[in-house]
């Protein structure tokens, strides 16, 4: 009987002490995350500053051409891009997202339309670092496509 006790008590610690992070965690990088397309659809820069590392770095992968083509810029680059004229809308299709010790990544297809009209479909992945302020985006980058927009969906 001492045993089972035992036994019992060892399969509760072990589900007590995961090394899996709770809830609120995705949650928080869901939401600023979120917080990244709310700012490119509304063209919000002081939301865009506030859950952004401007330093860090926007790398995509464009395969809306014949040949792919790849660019690098930092996130305060796009500060000035952004555009009154136009209704942009970044709509993410799915998240999945992965945390470890204060770094997390979030993988998230999405569609972009630019006033109303689809312009290209791709996968999104951010990187994420826990800092004193919340969790900001320390890292961006993205695919651009024509086609397959559909299998995203899944």
């Amino acid at each position: 009987m001492r045993q089972i006790i035992l036994l019992v008590s060892l399969l509760i610690s072990f589900s007590c002490f995961s090394q899996e992070p709770d809830d609120s965690d995705k949650i928080k990088v869901k939401k600023v995350v979120n917080q990244f397309f709310e700012s490119l659809n509304k063209q919000d820069t002081i939301l865009y500053k506030k859950i952004l590392f401007l330093e860090g770095q926007i790398w995509s992968i464009n395969n809306t051409t014949k040949s792919s083509s790849m660019s690098m810029r930092f996130f305060r680059d796009d500060i000035g891009t952004f555009n009154p004229d136009e209704i942009w809308e970044e709509i993410p299709l799915s998240f999945d997202i992965k945390i470890h010790n204060g770094i997390a990544m979030a993988w998230v297809p999405y569609e972009f339309k630019v006033n109303g009209e689809f312009t290209h479909c791709g996968i999104d992945i951010f990187t994420l670092s826990e800092t004193n302020e919340g969790w900001k985006i320390i890292n961006a980058s993205y695919t651009k496509y024509l086609d397959g927009c559909n299998e995203l969906k899944n």
